[in-house]
């Protein structure tokens, strides 16, 4: 299949569309969050996005993960394209850009390096990419990777609703496990012949947040509860 050319891209009437609704849509999520007060502190505010982008991702991502799994993990259901697919990865990338350029004037300090002007950057510029592969499909069944974010951004927002057990249970199936397998899936089956390098380069990302999330923060309560 030929590979689109970044102005063929755009000339698809969904994209700019797509580009259009989404950053819209955020922005006046972010702001409503803000003007009513549900978010006050600049932890909260740093989550707003994340937030909503990982809702939109996690469910629209069920129902196209559900045939992957039903289907035999048939890869042929990660090769395509349709408009559905294409707008999540516009929503994606529309999210990324904002948590960066937002994130400058609103929450500075709560973007680091490697998680967010290396993350975003690299996501970015592999969205792109399956856009000119016309592989969007890959992206929207993926998007089940995105629940633990979102049950962390919950647990951002309101001590109540964290839940740390539910959070490294689900990291760890669909981040660790679930990515492990798919490495050596797409490396066999997947069209597209270097996809499970980039699977492979963004692996190492899931094993620091991982490290970070979870098994530091482990090693700290335990610390605090039995040395403090």
């Amino acid at each position: 299949m030929m590979k689109l050319s970044i102005g063929q891209v755009f000339l698809q009437p969904i994209v700019p569309v797509s580009f259009a609704v989404s950053f819209i849509s955020l922005i006046g999520f972010f702001f409503f969050c803000i003007k009513t007060g549900f978010t006050k502190t600049d932890k909260q505010i740093s989550w707003i996005l994340t937030f909503a982008s990982s809702l939109v991702c996690t469910v629209v991502s069920i129902p196209y993960f559900a045939q992957f799994c039903l289907h035999d993990f048939d890869m042929n259901l990660l090769s395509t394209d349709s408009n559905l697919h294409i707008a999540m990865v516009c929503f994606f990338i529309s999210y990324l850009t904002l948590d960066l350029s937002l994130g400058s004037l609103y929450y500075k300090d709560r973007i680091t390096v490697l998680t967010g002007w290396v993350h975003h950057p690299l996501y970015i510029g592999i969205l792109f990419w399956l856009l000119r592969c016309r592989s969007s499909s890959f992206f929207t069944t993926s998007c089940l990777l995105e629940l633990p974010t979102l049950i962390l951004a919950l647990g951002s927002f309101r001590e109540r609703w964290r839940c740390d057990l539910l959070f490294a249970s689900t990291f760890f199936v669909l981040r660790l496990v679930f990515h492990s397998y798919m490495i050596f899936a797409l490396k066999r089956n997947h069209r597209l012949e270097i996809l499970w390098l980039l699977a492979v380069a963004v692996f190492p990302l899931h094993l620091f947040w991982f490290y970070g999330k979870v098994l530091y923060r482990k090693k700290k309560n335990y610390f605090i509860k039995n040395c403090l």
